[in-house]
């Protein structure tokens, strides 16, 4: 890591009157030191990714709106309107019962009774705008990157690297992504994964998932990928058989003042899991 001095000289004049009211200036320098900490050099690996997604023109825009829906076993489990700060530092979500769930971007609030409770709530409003915005989180603060290596994707093999993350990153800072980039467009083509809330990692990692990237749509200059298919997974064959889908629409840039993603009227905060 860079560290970077920067040196001003700043003059100050200072008049004083001598015998004959001579005026003599008196320059004095003085040094103001500041301190400029580069960011640590990202893989080639992730750049390709980023770049591929645009992800200055992404993050340039205030915040991104679509409506979900994600369904497993032919069962929906959650259908509604999201709304994220492209940074994710914030998001609010609308089911389609008009109840509302909202992280301010320190807590979770929810106006549902059954969704104060329900240990899925955060599990929702973290891991769908996750899995959406994933190509513009892969240098977040707390990640950890393993070497690149080829592993099988459907009947060829892609570039893939592991993500992790330093403990303390999230609800669930134990959990893994095997990310797969597509060699051709540098585009994320998917991701293997473990989901250990509410389970714990070895339970997890006794059934990891993978999901796939379809359909890729362009917004604003910006692709997003508008068809998400859930598979099992293993390291040796990769995605396997399908168990899931989730469907993207309507995906447009919007603005919203902090006051959108507050506390409710009525609404309660959602712990977190174990509190």
């Amino acid at each position: 890591m860079k560290k970077i001095l920067l040196i001003w000289v700043l003059p100050i004049a200072i008049t004083s009157c001598k015998e004959a009211q001579k005026e003599i200036e008196i320059t004095k320098e003085t040094t103001k030191v500041t301190d400029i900490v580069d960011l640590e050099p990202i893989s080639e690996f992730t750049a390709a990714i980023e770049m591929a997604h645009k992800k200055d023109a992404f993050l340039n825009k205030d915040a991104v709106q679509y409506d979900f829906s994600v369904a497993f076993g032919g069962n929906t489990i959650f259908e509604g309107v999201i709304t994220q700060e492209t940074d994710g530092s914030m998001i609010h979500m609308v089911k389609n019962d008009g109840s509302v769930i909202v992280f301010d971007g320190d807590k979770v609030f929810a106006s549902n009774e059954a969704d104060l409770t329900n240990p899925m709530t955060r599990f929702h409003i973290f891991t769908w705008p996750y899995f959406f915005s994933m190509p513009y989180k892969l240098n977040d603060g707390g990640t950890i990157w393993q070497d690149e290596k080829a592993m099988t994707w459907g009947d060829t093999t892609f570039p893939t690297a592991r993500l992790s993350f330093e403990n303390g990153v999230g609800d669930t800072s134990e959990d893994w992504y095997e990310v797969y980039k597509n060699p051709e467009t540098n585009v994320l083509a998917g991701v293997a994964y473990i989901v250990s809330y509410g389970k714990g990692v070895e339970a997890a990692e006794k059934e990891p998932h993978a999901a796939k990237y379809n359909e890729l749509t362009m917004v604003d200059g910006v692709p997003f990928a508008t068809n998400w298919s859930f598979h099992n997974w293993n390291p040796q064959d990769g995605y396997t058989n399908q168990i899931g889908l989730a469907t993207i629409k309507n995906i447009q840039f919007v603005n919203k003042e902090d006051s959108f993603y507050a506390q409710p009227d009525g609404a309660g905060e959602v712990a977190m899991p174990g509190e």
